[in-house]
């Protein structure tokens, strides 16, 4: 398994190789043609079209709250049952590396069922006294979910990122040489060291 990604990963580095010398040759001969390619990839997708309905807050609580103490109840039964299972029956290492009978994918599924394990135990405990003030105190509750449910519009913070930056582009195509031989020289590295 190991052998199989290591070739991958060596002809990631081979084909990157030849297309960065190709590329490096036109940046050194050719640098119109790379600009007018750069000038034809870069389009900018905005997001922010996709998102919109996002950024509408939707009101779920007036359900819990109506139904409080049956779906406080049940949700903490639910979460004592959940985390006795999975604190107690989730296979551990041995149990994980005996059921596939590969070390490196058993090894591979049991850290990452450990992982999973902490996670929902952590979750489970974090999320039982919610269900608690939920059940027996929900006006404590409501005045918890007042300061929680404050709505951060994150458009403005990445509104930067809604522009299009050519500097490096033009940085790149304004010394086209030098970086033309670099791409060249280190793509001949690169292909000398995984080809000889």
């Amino acid at each position: 398994m190991a052998e199989m990604y290591l070739e991958m990963i060596e002809l990631f580095f081979i084909v990157g190789g030849i297309l960065a010398i190709v590329i490096g040759a036109l940046l050194f001969f050719k640098p119109d043609l790379v600009a007018k390619w750069s000038h034809l990839g870069n389009k900018w997708y905005s997001g922010s079209k996709w998102t919109k309905p996002l950024d509408v807050v939707h009101e779920t609580d007036s359900f819990y709250f109506k139904n409080n103490l049956l779906i406080g109840v049940i949700m903490m039964i639910v979460s004592i049952i959940g985390f006795f299972l999975i604190a107690y029956r989730m296979p551990d290492m041995d149990q994980v590396l005996a059921a596939t009978g590969n070390s490196e994918v058993g090894l591979s599924l049991a850290i990452f069922l450990e992982a999973m394990k902490w996670f929902l135990l952590v979750v489970i405990v974090l999320g039982l006294p919610m269900w608690g003030f939920l059940a027996f105190a929900p006006d404590k509750l409501k005045s918890i979910n007042k300061k929680l449910n404050t709505w951060v519009n994150a458009g403005l913070i990445l509104l930067p990122l809604e522009k299009m930056n050519h500097g490096f582009d033009n940085f790149v195509l304004h010394y086209h040489r030098f970086f033309g031989t670099l791409f060249v020289l280190g793509a001949t590295f690169i292909l000398f060291k995984f080809l000889g």
